[in-house]
């Protein structure tokens, strides 16, 4: 007798469904499993035995075969477990099963020795593809309750152990669990008031937050550039209900929730080591995974000392700073991952990190100088919309406590700012993200600006993408200032931003 379990594989991030198929026959004792499982899958026939005798389920020892359909596509993943553990305990004729169970609800967990349900990846995706497909539900870990939970209008059937399966296979009946309570123990509160000076730096922060831009900040070392990057953190607009599930179902799929984060609910900063490889950044591998820019998404990956990172790595970020999302392309397959974010990088001027201080603190030549800053190509140089100088602080302006703003105050001009742009493309999209379309219909400019414009293009030697972005960026200081036209003064700052001496 043949016993079929639904569950799903995922490739990438696009989960596929697949049909566990458990037959059980006389003849010597074997437990086989086909259909292209990897090592963990094939390590959990010792898993599934255990935990079904250490529950208190006998079962006869026969032959066992288990396939994965469809058979020619690679499977991953320890939640393959308990749709096997159900397929044999029916077929051992262990469990009376209620009908129609198998046939309405996806089956996913991981099963310990003892029988108990443990946490697995790829849960926020089940629950989606089993809301697409038209099932009632899907039977999850306990440990996963609230991450699966994020998906509305489908039955999440949380269980503990094996038992708790047995019941509500024979039923249809489940411990109806309140939701972990978020812990808010651990949270680390910063705000743009404890950073003294560097308004500059902090306006920079304040447009990239507003219109999703892309930011260079470079400066001497202690001047603040971390400090900085850290709290735009503070002024981001929450996340929307979507961008939650999107988020958590990236991290879901990649191993990174655990009990403390079951769900992704605050924009994700990611600040990637600078001896981290192409792999680690950009996603792929043997089999495809995310990469730090896609697990970035909808918030900010923060590249601090970018020049020490190798060149390939920052070669590599140049479609998806772009387009917005990553193609990875292999001989086996080809992945699409998201990468939606804003781009914080910062450096040194310098070897010594000193070239922009006065008298003879740095000792680097104008040679040296600029050999370092060389290692920044102009085509990465070109997907940044704005570049900042930083310096330390005057003894005044350390000593002084002169007037600063809150990061609250600061992020209502964020919100306001973003809600003018979604008014204006009627969805969710931001300026940093305009088309060469829209730049012409949402960034008319006067005579006045058409001329500074000429000026700058001719004395700073600008592209034609460093052209749209500071039209980009300028439509995103207005919008800040609640101006219906891009003006002169906009014009202005925006070429401010530009730092094309490096």
């Amino acid at each position: 007798m043949i016993t079929k379990i639904k569950s799903l594989g995922y490739f990438g991030i696009e989960p596929f469904l697949v049909d566990v198929e458990v037959d059980i026959s006389k003849g010597l004792p074997a437990f086989n499993i086909v259909g292209l499982g990897d090592t963990a899958i094939n390590e959990s026939k010792e898993r599934i035995r255990a935990g079904i005798r250490n529950s208190g389920y006998k079962s006869e020892p026969k032959k066992i075969t288990v396939n994965l359909t469809p058979a020619n596509v690679k499977k991953m993943g320890t939640h393959f477990d308990l749709p096997i553990a159900v397929g044999i305990m029916e077929g051992n004729k262990i469990i009376n099963i209620k009908k129609n169970i198998l046939e309405n609800y996806l089956f996913m967990g991981e099963i310990s020795l003892t029988g108990e349900i443990k946490r697995t990846q790829g849960i926020v995706n089940g629950a989606i593809l089993a809301k697409e497909k038209g099932y009632k539900g899907i039977v999850i870990p306990y440990e996963n309750l609230k991450e699966g939970s994020l998906i509305k209008r489908i039955e999440i059937i949380p269980v503990k152990n094996l038992k708790d399966t047995v019941k509500f296979l024979e039923t249809g009946e489940y411990e109806k669990y309140k939701l972990p309570e978020e812990d808010e123990s651990n949270k680390v509160e910063i705000d743009f008031y404890d950073v003294k000076g560097q308004e500059k730096a902090k306006r920079a922060l304040e447009i990239c937050a507003a219109g999703g831009h892309n930011l260079l900040m470079v400066g001497t070392p202690g001047s603040g550039k971390t400090m900085l990057a850290k709290r735009i953190m503070t002024i981001l607009p929450p996340m929307s209900e979507e961008e939650k599930i999107e988020v958590t179902k990236l991290y879901s799929i990649s191993g990174e929730l655990d009990e403390k984060n079951p769900i992704i609910n605050k924009r994700p900063f990611r600040s990637p080591h600078h001896t981290s490889s192409s792999v680690s950044i950009i996603g792929g591998g043997k089999n495809p995974s995310l990469g730090e820019i896609s697990l970035a998404d909808k918030g900010v990956l923060f590249l601090d000392e970018i020049v020490e990172f190798k060149k390939d790595v920052l070669e590599a970020l140049r479609e998806p700073l772009e387009e917005k999302k990553v193609s990875v392309t292999r001989a086996s397959y080809k992945a699409v991952f998201p990468a939606d974010l804003i781009f914080i990088g910062a450096c040194n001027p310098c070897k010594c990190g000193y070239a922009f201080e006065p008298g003879d603190l740095c000792t680097c030549s104008s040679g040296e100088i600029s050999r370092y800053m060389k290692k920044l190509s102009g085509p990465i140089l070109d997907r940044i919309d704005l570049k900042i100088e930083i310096k330390r602080l005057s003894e005044d302006e350390l000593i002084g406590n002169p007037p600063r703003e809150t990061s609250s105050e600061i992020k209502k001009r964020v919100i306001k700012a973003r809600e003018i742009q979604r008014k204006r493309f009627g969805y969710d999209k931001l300026n940093g993200s305009m088309t060469r379309n829209d730049i012409e219909k949402f960034c008319i400019l006067n005579e006045e600006c058409k001329n500074i414009l000429k000026a700058a293009v001719k004395t700073l030697n600008l592209s034609a993408r460093s052209f749209d972005r500071i039209l980009k960026t300028a439509r995103t200081i207005s919008d800040l200032e609640n101006s219906k036209n891009i003006e002169k003064i906009h014009i202005l700052e925006a070429l401010s931003y530009r730092m094309e001496d490096l």
